[in-house]
């Protein structure tokens, strides 16, 4: 393949940039309904605490990590709790922003937008991310192949409405997107300066220096950063030395973060540690934050094999919706099969299909409830440039056939290509432009299981010194403006949180049940679940419609209902609370 190739020239140059401000125009002001990442939301809260304070406190308190503190003799209290399971680039970056916008940190959608405005100002971070991402992948395909390749590329990534949709979520996986695309653009200058005996000292540190950014990004990001590693050691020409500095900087950067959680509650790896508990037992990760007593049962390794084949099975059969729907990056194994002949292009190929390897043992021992749409998803992070190789692979089998006329020898199977990739947002996005329009700041939120502008009531019915419990405590915490404990397996465990809670003069205002809890492929599996010792307060809600009343055991305080949300079922029945505030005593509103 010529790296001589002429350019689409500099009106389509022109066209195409309009049309990525355009879209990024389009997915912030026009078609956003609010954050849809639930971890997004818990990263928003903090960075909203730490723009208040100056400290990273959280008001999201995962039991997990509570007990951890409890257990170092930290006397902990949900009013001012250390954070210790979120890592902070993310929310370190929004809280820069947050500094100046004083006046709109409490949601009030009575005075205000449906939409609150800092979730604007997270997608407005989520856009620039993917406008930069397609700028250092056009870069790395140009440097590693030619301007087609490259054009195709960015096009590629411009059409895909599933990873338009992700990087306004508020999901860590945005900022990763960026970051691993800027490594993948740092890498192919290293490869290229090592096939032209140049130095590669400063490509290689910058390189070590975007890896420990994507660890303090996304935890499971430790397994991207292994296979950067091992890449740069195995396939980079004169490598080996150089893995040695692009190792370095995430070895220094997890350290220092062991040292800072230490000092918090007493375990370098302070919450973080229930993530590589999920990855070695069958307990999930969000069954073990919930855990105020944990006990990971032993390793069966039987158990662990057919686990991580299952979760193969599944995410391999979801592949073309984890890589957003991209045909370009499905080519990328393809592109596995050819032989290179320039050898920087070679090299990064088995460095990205090392990567990939990684991210599919992680993921695999992680395994990924929420599927292409789980915080935890990142065969999507690896996209755009395994996108690259695709679209070297269209054009080097596309020239093998003798088309007639220039364009359709050239562009006849990546306009395809392109046309499918686009297919997902010719479908959704008219809608949703719709919508947008005509309704502006009123266009529907992600109900189920979000109804942002139901939380704010919270806070008017709590007193200062209360705390709630929830199955969304990020939705809360961030929208409710109130603390918010995640609601704990066990449910002994809550009167043990509660007690300890009273001692340090915070007292528990109720629970707060939303369609998380509730939403299950069968109705048995409220009774198996993992909100089966919560199923009464999940199922009352609803069945208040049918006008039978799923009442929780007497000893249980919290009995009085705070209606949230409200829906008639037919014409004799009475209200479905499918959210609701369960408190223990009758609320008025503070003035």
């Amino acid at each position: 393949m010529s790296s001589h190739s002429s350019g689409p020239g500099a009106l389509l140059r022109l066209v195409f940039y309009a049309a990525a401000i355009a879209m990024a125009l389009l997915h912030v002001f026009v078609t956003f309904r609010g954050l849809s990442s639930a971890e997004g939301m818990n990263q928003a809260q903090l960075a909203r605490q730490i723009a208040r304070t100056g400290s990273y406190q959280t008001r999201v308190i995962e039991p997990y990590a509570w007990a951890q503190m409890e257990a170092a003799q930290k006397q902990p209290t949900p009013l001012a709790m250390p954070e210790t399971v979120q890592p902070p680039l993310q929310p370190l970056l929004w809280s820069a922003a947050f500094r100046f916008m004083k006046s709109w940190e409490v949601y009030d959608p009575v005075t205000g937008s449906a939409v609150f405005m800092l979730d604007r100002v997270i997608a407005c971070f989520g856009v620039t991310w993917y406008l930069l991402t397609i700028f250092f992948t056009h870069g790395a395909a140009r440097r590693l192949f030619d301007e087609q390749v490259a054009a195709i590329a960015a096009i590629a990534l411009l059409v895909c409405e599933p990873a338009w949709e992700m990087m306004v979520s508020g999901a860590p996986r945005a900022l990763l997107v960026l970051l691993f695309a800027l490594a993948f653009r740092l890498h192919a200058s290293a490869v290229v300066r090592a096939v032209e005996n140049r130095g590669m000292l400063v490509p290689l540190a910058l390189l070590g220096i975007v890896c420990s950014l994507m660890v303090l990004t996304q935890w499971m990001a430790l397994w991207i950063v292994l296979g950067v590693i091992i890449g740069v050691a195995v396939f980079l020409p004169r490598g080996r030395a150089g893995v040695l500095v692009v190792a370095l900087f995430p070895v220094l950067t997890l350290v220092a973060w062991g040292w800072w959680n230490t000092q918090l509650c007493g375990d370098p790896l302070g919450g973080i540690k229930a993530l590589f508990q999920a990855q070695s037992s069958a307990v999930s990760h969000d069954s073990l934050l919930r855990d105020f007593s944990p006990s990971v049962p032993l390793l069966q390794v039987d158990d662990l094999l057919r686990r991580i084949g299952l979760n193969w099975q599944e995410q391999m059969g979801l592949l073309i919706a984890h890589l957003g729907y991209g045909i370009p990056a499905l080519l990328f194994f393809l592109a596995l099969m050819h032989r290179f002949r320039k050898a920087d292009a070679a090299s990064a190929r088995w460095t990205l299909a090392v990567v990939f390897a990684c991210v599919t043992v992680g993921m695999g021992l992680l395994g990924l409830p929420g599927r292409d749409k789980d915080d935890n998803a990142l065969y999507v992070v690896l996209m755009p440039a395994m996108g690259t190789f695709g679209a070297a692979m269209l054009v080097v089998l596309w020239s093998r056939f003798q088309m007639s006329g220039d364009f359709m020898s050239r562009w006849g199977a990546p306009l395809a290509a392109l046309i499918i990739t686009a297919l997902p947002m010719a479908v959704n996005l008219p809608v949703l432009i719709k919508f947008g329009l005509t309704m502006g700041g009123k266009i529907p939120p992600h109900w189920p299981p979000y109804r942002p502008e139901r939380m704010p009531i919270l806070g008017l019915l709590m007193e200062k010194n209360e705390f709630v419990i929830s199955d969304a405590p990020g939705f809360v915490a961030w929208y409710g403006d109130v603390p918010c404990v995640n609601l704990c397996t066990q449910r002994a465990d809550y009167e043990l949180m509660k007690s300890k809670a009273e001692a340090r003069g915070v007292k528990l205002a109720g629970f707060v049940m939303t369609p998380v809890s509730a939403k299950v492929e069968h109705i048995t599996d409220l009774y198996t679940g993992p909100y089966a010792e919560w199923r009464d307060l999940v199922i009352r809600g609803p069945m208040l419609a049918f006008d039978r009343d799923f009442s929780p055991s007497p000893e249980f305080p919290f009995k009085n209902p705070v209606p949230l949300v409200g829906q008639t079922v037919g014409d004799k029945e009475h209200l479905s609370l499918p959210m609701v505030f369960y408190t223990d005593k009758a609320r008025t509103i503070k003035k």
